[in-house]
């Protein structure tokens, strides 16, 4: 039997059934894709402004698809503007797991020029630092708080004590294999 496409209403999961966009296919092949949102758009959220979530499609009925929240990452260009002249950016990468998924916590953290030892010094206070706020945590607050700015704060805060920090920005969480 030859299953015709479609296009699929995709409903969030995790934001109360909330519409993030259409997909075109059948039923059975929908499944497993990934559709973008802008984090910016989301209701009853104040974000900051280049955040984008990735859902991932996992059930589908005749006019509808369910999505579960899969990743927050950071568009490019902001990236790119965190980052000034006569300051090193440390890429720091923490692997963490939530409700018995693994996934990776991507921070970008720049820092006045520095000796190495220093920057190993802020890189473990990192690591620290966001294994204990992931922490018996979920996936959906974890990705509030960081589009929200509020583990970046904090974290700034905690790594000017340590090494003065220029920013502490969180690029990506993104499940790992």
């Amino acid at each position: 039997m030859n299953e015709n496409n479609a296009w699929f209403k995709v409903l969030s999961h995790d934001f109360e059934n909330a519409e993030i966009g259409e997909i075109y296919g059948t039923e059975s092949n929908i499944i497993g894709r990934k559709i973008t949102y802008s984090a910016s758009e989301l209701r009853d959220i104040k974000t900051r402004s280049g955040y984008r979530l990735l859902f991932k499609v996992v059930s589908a009925n005749k006019t509808e698809a369910k999505a579960e929240l899969d990743s927050l990452i950071l568009a490019r260009e902001q990236v790119g503007r965190l980052v000034r002249h006569r300051s090193s950016k440390m890429d720091i990468v923490v692997p963490i797991e939530i409700e018995g998924k693994k996934y990776a916590v991507k921070l970008l953290c720049a820092i006045n020029k520095a000796e190495n030892r220093y920057k190993k010094i802020v890189r473990s206070e990192t690591i620290a630092f966001i294994t204990e706020e992931a922490k018996d945590t979920k996936l959906k607050d974890l990705i509030i708080e960081a589009m929200t700015n509020s583990i970046q704060n904090k974290l700034h805060k905690k790594l000017n004590k340590v090494y003065p920090t220029r920013v502490a920005e969180i690029r990506a969480i993104v499940p790992r294999k």
